[in-house]
């Protein structure tokens, strides 16, 4: 079964018998955010919230992407020999290119904000 990073939330949420709310307060979003992420109508989540979630559940990151990413694909061949299996890990190109996108995003806003905060540095520098 493939199960949705926000509905691996919420399984490990309810196991540890926590309400959104409390969760929310830890994660710093709002629990009307957390709703949407458990219910799945907010998707996309940036690496940041995702590694709060994973220290506050003490998993690994990897733990939201197991179904996400590695699809396993089994094939068995009949040879001479005798039978040989194969076995071979694709990777979901959608959530690898939405992956890839958002790191640029993140390397880019990244980029920005450290132009800003030369600039301020340099306005300090200069009233001095």
């Amino acid at each position: 079964m493939n199960k949705s990073i926000g509905y691996k939330i919420k399984e490990l949420r309810e196991q540890k018998n926590i309400s959104q709310e409390h969760l929310a307060l830890q994660l710093d979003v709002s629990q009307s955010y957390l709703s949407k992420i458990e219910n799945g109508t907010i998707e996309k989540l940036d690496f940041i919230f995702m590694q709060k979630v994973a220290e506050f559940f003490k998993v690994e990151p990897q733990y939201f992407l197991d179904d996400q990413i590695v699809q396993n694909i089994s094939d068995t061949h009949n040879s001479a020999v005798g039978n040989m299996h194969n076995s071979t890990v694709t990777i979901n190109n959608t959530f690898a290119d939405d992956l890839v996108k958002s790191l640029v995003q993140n390397q880019e806003q990244m980029s920005q904000l450290m132009e800003i905060q030369n600039r301020l540095i340099e306005q300090l520098l200069k009233k001095q």
